[in-house]
């Protein structure tokens, strides 16, 4: 069996399946008094470049996105905090933000790279 920071890291990799990672992950919860990994505006960006290139489908995206929003064992880089929190809350929530469009995946990987909301 994997270890909680094991499962974690894959998930914010997303080099499985989220169903293969949330599985064994829900015995953990998503409350945690200890972050045990540090998610990167690469690790959006990565996510966002598999979906631009066709291997990832806009459900996969949302659905990678609400498996990492507000997890308390994930640490959002500290100087990017507040975009990559915005940024994973658009991806999360097209519903009542933005569909995740092509362009959309374009200006998120812009507000990464210039650390900017806009």
């Amino acid at each position: 069996m994997e270890s909680r920071k094991e499962l974690v890291n894959h998930l914010i990799e997303y080099d499985r399946s989220i169903e293969e990672i949330m599985e064994p992950l829900k015995v953990y919860g998503w409350d945690s008094d200890e972050e045990f990994v540090v998610m990167k505006p690469s690790h959006i960006e990565n996510v966002l470049n598999r979906f631009l290139s066709g291997e990832l489908t806009k459900n996969q995206v949302r659905d990678w996105a609400n498996a990492v929003e507000r997890r308390e064992d994930i640490e959002l880089d500290k100087q990017f905090r507040d975009t990559m929190g915005e940024m994973v809350f658009w991806l999360a929530n097209p519903s009542i933000n933005f569909p995740i469009t092509e362009e959309l995946a374009k200006r998120v990987i812009s507000n990464l790279q210039t650390n900017t909301v806009r």
